[in-house]
């Protein structure tokens, strides 16, 4: 991640306008290089290897899995550990991903109430529910406050994001989770439980295709908040490059057969594609697609495979 006047995280995409694509293809710019190098220096002789093939495998639709709450047995398998405030991710030794701080409310919100982080605290992205039911998000450095409504009792969820350490400059020491107490409208929150989640762990071991279990009507109905989603890509005697784009999804992760893609958000930008590499998928098996999506899921549900990148549409400021 870069840190200038903010924290910036940083795409998952390479293709920074290299000489090589993310597929390993030529570019108008490696000929030009070869051709001031060529003006001192052999080069290897014989034609530039070509560009691998791609295929548009079109569209697959998913289904929802279930909400990260209702998940927590298979993507925290150790449990959560308790603490009366809350512990960063460093001291629960999760040096990557995600982890879900969990409490209770300690009055009644008939009213629209603000969870604070007062200290920027949150490191880097929190998403706010209350039994199951997503209230909104804190994010670093720019979104500091979220109102939350509930009964006294109510479950709080807070499913943290490390989005990326700083790796220059004076913030280099770049701790994760939550790093100081939430207030909640005049009183700081405690009595924590700090689920740990291993979700490229269970995803890689086949969950959650391997074990499909209907998701309730409840939660079926919840299409905002942090949710896990799965289809497959049927087989078509091809296992060639191709682009995944997550047209009207939010913000979240993919993984294809078992193996972490990266991260989509398509409104930031620029990037608009995943690159999944031909070897990923099997030319005679179906392909397992699983999707975290941390805000909102589009009603169609639907992701597309391209025969081509997308990585430079500006769509939104970082």
């Amino acid at each position: 991640a870069d840190h200038d006047t903010r924290f910036r995280s940083v795409i998952t995409s390479y293709d920074y306008d290299a000489p090589l694509t993310e597929a390993g293809d030529p570019t108008e710019k490696l000929l030009a290089m070869r051709d001031v190098i060529k003006l001192f220096r052999e080069v290897p002789s014989g034609p530039m290897p070509p560009a691998t093939p791609k295929f548009a495998y079109g569209f697959v639709t998913l289904k929802k899995v279930g909400n990260i709450n209702g998940v927590l047995d298979t993507i925290s398998p150790l449990g959560p550990v308790t603490s009366k405030y809350p512990l960063m991710f460093e001291e629960m030794k999760q040096y990557y991903g995600f982890m879900l701080y969990r409490t209770t409310l300690p009055q009644d919100l008939s009213e629209p109430t603000p969870l604070i982080s007062p200290l920027n605290g949150v490191h880097d992205r929190a998403y706010v529910s209350v039994n199951g039911v997503y209230q909104g998000l804190l994010e670093r450095d720019t979104v500091l406050v979220v109102n939350v409504t509930g009964q006294q009792g109510d479950i709080l969820d807070i499913l943290v994001e490390n989005m990326g350490r700083v790796n220059f400059g004076s913030k280099i020491n770049d701790y994760k989770g939550l790093l100081s107490n939430l207030i909640l409208g005049k009183d700081a929150l405690t009595d924590w439980k700090i689920y740990p989640l291993d979700i490229d762990g269970a995803i890689s071991s086949g969950w959650p295709h391997s074990n499909q279990k209907s998701v309730s009507s409840k939660q079926a109905a919840l299409s905002a908040g942090p949710a896990v989603y799965m289809g497959t890509l049927q087989p078509n005697g091809l296992a060639w490059d191709t682009f995944l784009k997550l047209k009207e999804w939010t913000k979240g992760q993919v993984w294809i057969n078992g193996v972490n893609l990266g991260r989509y958000w398509p409104a930031r930008g620029p990037q608009q594609t995943l690159y999944v590499p031909g070897p990923l998928l099997s030319t005679s098996l179906p392909n397992n697609i699983t999707l975290l999506e941390l805000e909102a899921a589009p009603a169609h549900l639907r992701v597309i495979f391209m025969d081509r990148p997308q990585l430079n549409i500006t769509a939104g400021k970082s």
